[in-house]
């Protein structure tokens, strides 16, 4: 993706508007520069008629100059019209266009790059494009129109004039786009260091709490100050570069000028040009030279708007890592089966996890992994979600290659509990309601009470409508838990997959938990996570992991039997007190 093409693509969107305001502002531009022929006429007229100044001739020449500045008032009235409603459309597309770009993206994208990296590039992005947008509206075609008559009269008047002067302004704009074009680089510079502190002020603030509990500010407002500086040193090149290019561009549009009127002043003495021709020539000569400058002008600014696009679409279009296949197909469950076969999976070369990892885990069956830190459990669960891709091997559910179908298919089918839920900053049962939009009040509260938060959720001062804070911080972990086991009985899919669902719990609440789990796993595909190995009792297997290989497969009380295996000591020493 490059500006251009992006450009076009938000442009599609709002295409009518955009070439209505286009034409609504190249007429206008097209019509002054025409106006200065009756300026000429005019002029010319009174200077060789002194005693007969207002006769008919003249007062249609005032009449046809006046029509056409009333013409371009309205026109330019009806432009702004427009111009309101195709910003508008515009604003939305770029708005909409990002917001499901970005979302495309991997989980490993997200967390790579900062969120406020992300956000203030996203935010240069559209506000860039704004800029550009008006530029294009504003400016290019309106000198579009304004140089195209301005060339054509110089033809009417001498075709070889015409062609001096063209020749002239296309070494004109040239040579001022390679003075300005040196400036890219450093403005690009810039662009990346401010994003860079925006990233560390959202870093910081997400992690307000944390700051203040460590009392980490200082360290904090110095990492601030030492990208600010940085920002401030790439800033100054980049005006002291900026600087240097409009000096060398002002001697540039003054050397032009110069040569455009001595062209004028050498035609008027060898071609012998009519009064009304000089008066022509020289008033369109001083509008082409403003018109060049103020080109110099908007090229520095487009080069520097340019730099800045190029710096946010090299990071928000990056290639995604996740894409569906160009004929993916919708996922179709008839079982709720899962089979991995030969999986190999490795983060670089120098971390390899899985080699020729096999698992089958039968329609309905409850299985649960086990391992200590790094044997490969969240990786397992991340390669079913399709997070990352596969080296090699497959996984298939129901008999499908989960790389076949569409990711969001794939997502529809699976519901995840996990140790860190992800709530948003907004009331109780719109959280609730993220799982599934269509759900009704009463199947709210029935899940609500099966996760055993109702009572805890009518306790608070609004109800359901209370809005639990940023990442739900206004409650409890375990209320958090059980908030997104609610969530997942809402969605009430095929596949449920337990991340340490109650590892935030109390001994009481994981009783009661684990009864509604018992409830909402019938007749659904489980696989569970678990450090509690109590948790797991109810399970029909337990596999057990150790750096990317399954080294025990079977019931609690098969591995229990093998008084040497990995799951009887971590279940021993669980069971002592210990873990």
């Amino acid at each position: 993706m490059n500006i251009y093409k992006f450009f076009i693509s938000i442009i599609k969107k709002c295409k009518l508007y955009f070439f209505a305001s286009c034409i609504l502002s190249l007429l206008p531009s097209s019509l002054s520069a025409y106006s200065h022929v009756y300026q000429a006429k005019i002029l010319s007229y009174i200077v060789n008629s002194l005693q007969n100044s207002f006769n008919h001739t003249l007062i249609t020449y005032i009449i046809i100059f006046s029509l056409l500045q009333i013409t371009i008032n309205i026109i330019n009235y009806a432009r702004i019209q427009i111009d309101a409603r195709v910003k508008i459309r515009y604003q939305m597309a770029l708005h909409n266009t990002l917001f499901a770009h970005n979302h495309k993206h991997s989980s490993n994208f997200f967390d790579t790059e900062q969120s406020g990296v992300i956000l203030a590039k996203t935010g240069n992005l559209i506000g860039s494009m704004c800029q550009l947008f008006g530029q294009i509206r504003a400016f290019f075609i309106p000198h579009l129109g304004t140089f195209a008559i301005t060339f054509y009269l110089f033809y009417t008047i001498s075709s070889l004039l015409c062609a001096a002067l063209f020749i002239l302004g296309i070494i004109n704009t040239t040579a001022t786009y390679f003075i300005y074009k040196k400036t890219k680089t450093y403005t690009k510079k810039r662009s990346q260091e401010a994003s860079k502190i925006i990233g560390i002020i959202v870093d910081s603030i997400a992690n307000a709490r944390l700051v203040k509990s460590t009392a980490s500010l200082f360290y904090e407002k110095k990492k601030l100050r030492r990208q600010a500086n940085i920002f401030i040193r790439s800033r100054q090149t980049e005006a002291k570069i900026q600087g240097l290019s409009n000096l060398q561009n002002t001697l540039l549009i003054t050397l032009f000028m110069v040569l455009n009127l001595s062209v004028i002043i050498a035609y008027y003495y060898y071609q012998n040009l009519s009064l009304e021709h000089i008066i022509l020539a020289t008033s369109l000569s001083i509008k082409l030279n403003q018109n060049f400058s103020t080109t110099a002008e908007h090229i520095l600014e487009f080069i520097t708007l340019k730099a800045s696009i190029d710096d946010a679409i090299e990071l928000l279009y990056r290639p995604f890592d996740i894409i569906d296949t160009l004929n993916a197909k919708k996922l179709k469950l008839k079982d709720n089966s899962i089979s991995l076969k030969n999986v190999n999976f490795q983060y670089s070369k120098e971390k390899p996890l899985f080699d020729k990892l096999n698992l089958n885990i039968k329609p309905n069956e409850k299985v649960g992994i086990v391992g200590l830190s790094g044997s490969g459990k969240s990786t397992l669960i991340k390669l079913l979600l399709r997070s990352y891709n596969l080296n090699k091997g497959k996984i298939l559910i129901s008999n499908q290659d989960i790389s076949k179908v569409t990711t969001f298919s794939l997502h529809q089918s699976i519901s995840l509990i996990s140790q860190e839920p992800c709530l948003f900053n907004r009331s109780i049962m719109d959280n609730l309601k993220f799982a599934n939009p269509k759900a009704t009040e009463k199947e709210v509260i029935k899940a609500a009470k099966l996760a055993h938060i109702h009572d805890t959720i009518t306790k608070m001062p609004q109800g359901y409508n209370s809005i639990i804070g940023e990442r739900g911080i206004k409650l409890s972990g375990g209320e958090r838990q059980r908030i997104a086991i609610a969530q997942a009985i809402l969605k009430n899919t095929p596949i449920l997959i337990l991340d340490e669902a109650t590892s935030a719990l109390d001994s009481d609440s994981e009783v009661a938990i684990e009864k509604a789990l018992s409830n909402i796993m019938k007749n659904k595909t489980v696989i569970a996570i678990a450090h509690r190995l109590s948790t797991l009792k109810n399970m029909d297997r337990i596999i057990v992991l150790d750096k990317g290989k399954i080294i025990e497969d079977g019931t609690q009380k098969e591995l229990l039997k093998n008084k040497d295996g990995t799951f009887n000591r971590l279940y021993s020493l669980q069971t002592e007190g210990y873990l």
